[in-house]
């Protein structure tokens, strides 16, 4: 009568507690076998505002306070792989134009037992140039950093930029 009603043979029923122990110990074990992923944590410190700059003149200096609890952060000198991507963003005319820069990071993995990284990044843009025909231009940056392991941060959106002769 019980198994009409469950519609599990004793066999099927010994199977399905057999995969339910199964399933909780491998949720209660220690998580060595399981790769942990951290991604590394980013945020702009400096500028904070909507900016200003010359035409061709105002290199823009960039502050981030970078944080990643396995620090693995950057690359060793011989490798050129490039870990922080910045796209700038124009509107008006044309409606959507952008660049992309990208920039090898230097590797920052912290000496010792203790990989926690929290640090600061800087980051020097060449001067912005204005679109010809205008009397102001804007842009908008965001900026993306990744690990070693392939991980990304957040992308952040820098305040707008305006560009005058």
């Amino acid at each position: 009568m019980m198994q009409q009603i469950i519609g599990l043979t004793p066999a099927g029923l010994l199977k399905s507690i057999g995969i339910l122990t199964a399933m909780v110990l491998l949720t209660s074990c220690d998580l060595l076998f399981i790769p942990q992923i951290f991604p590394p944590q980013m945020e702009l410190i400096a500028p904070t505002d909507t900016l200003w700059l010359k035409s061709g003149r105002d290199t823009l200096d960039l502050v981030f306070r970078i944080r990643d609890e396995d620090g693995d952060l950057g690359r060793d000198s011989m490798d050129q792989t490039k870990d922080l991507w910045m796209l700038e963003v124009r509107y008006g005319s044309p409606a959507f134009d952008s660049i992309d820069t990208e920039y090898v990071i230097p590797n920052l993995t912290p000496k010792g037992a203790d990989k926690r990284l929290d640090a600061s990044l800087r980051v020097r843009v060449e001067p912005l140039t204005m679109r010809s025909g205008l009397a102001v231009d804007s842009s908008q940056l965001y900026v993306v950093l990744r690990d070693r392991a392939g991980n990304f941060c957040p992308v952040i959106a820098l305040p707008m930029i305006y560009l005058r002769p």
